[in-house]
């Protein structure tokens, strides 16, 4: 049986359009999205999902908010959790679910960045969090070096212990500070690969990333938020800066990583990009 038949059986006076279809599973937790309208069922919802998925405990999930992307979470069943221990693919992430943010709807983005990376390469990961692209790269890759750089001394607590979980020292250095300061200050030249894996002005750190590309060129992995219907202007307009700065560009691909609202999609778009 699926969630959404599991819980208009059990509030068949509440429309089944309005009803939640899934909930996201993370470390034993159950995230869910509750509709506005279904505010004053929202407890008995989350005594509903913990009973039908059997997990340890069950949070509403709002949005995120603020530059560091904390998650606006609610406790509602089972017991409250913080620390969880997520496997995918066989890396371990170790975060506090209730300050960090952690998108399982990326999982295959994290896939490919792995298998796409080259034995041998230097990757700067611009904005590491917890390490959600830089551990499976560590672990499922053969990279020379993973400078991981991550703002919010939260996320990086735990990128330093997934680190030491997943046994990638050699592999990987973890930076504390803001990237668009600590890649043209530290990093200048020194990447094949650069992830740059942010929503929200994005661009604004373009010019940064560039400076950290080696003298031959290297490839860059831009994320953001993008207008339904408007990610090839986007597309255009991340290659147009690039060049402004100086650069000769190369468009790869983009790809479309996940709906993100009814407004807009999540995209990535892979370029290759050499001084000019």
């Amino acid at each position: 049986m699926r969630f959404k038949d599991f819980l208009s059986d059990a509030l068949s006076e509440v429309s089944r359009e309005l009803l939640p279809s899934h909930a996201k599973l993370l470390g034993g937790v159950a995230l869910i999205r509750i509709r506005p309208e279904l505010d004053h069922l929202e407890k008995r919802i989350g005594e509903l999902a913990l009973e039908f998925y059997r997990v340890r405990s069950v949070y509403r999930v709002y949005g995120v908010e603020g530059v560091e992307r904390r998650p606006a979470l609610k406790h509602l069943a089972g017991e409250p959790v913080k620390d969880v221990l997520h496997k995918e693919y066989g890396c371990i992430f170790k975060l506090n679910l209730t300050k960090l943010m952690f998108c399982l709807g990326n999982s295959f983005e994290r896939l490919r960045m792995a298998a796409l990376t080259r034995s041998g390469e230097v990757v700067v990961d611009m904005f590491a969090g917890v390490g959600q692209f830089t551990i499976p790269i560590a672990v499922l890759s053969d990279p020379r070096k993973i400078y991981a750089i991550e703002i919010n001394p939260e996320a990086y607590r735990y990128l330093l212990e997934n680190i030491k979980l997943n046994r990638v020292e050699d592999k990987v250095e973890a930076v504390l500070g803001d990237c668009g300061e600590v890649v043209p200050e530290r990093l200048r030249e020194k990447a094949d690969r650069i992830i740059m894996g942010y929503f929200g002005g994005t661009l604004r750190y373009l010019q940064a990333a560039l400076t950290a590309l080696k003298k031959h060129g290297g490839v860059i992995h831009l994320h953001e938020l993008v207008r339904r219907g408007a990610e090839e202007e986007f597309v255009r307009a991340v290659i147009r800066e690039a060049e402004d700065n100086g650069y000769v560009v190369r468009l790869i691909t983009w790809r479309k990583v996940k709906s993100y609202s009814k407004t807009r999609n999540h995209v990535v778009i892979d370029f290759f990009a050499v001084r000019a």
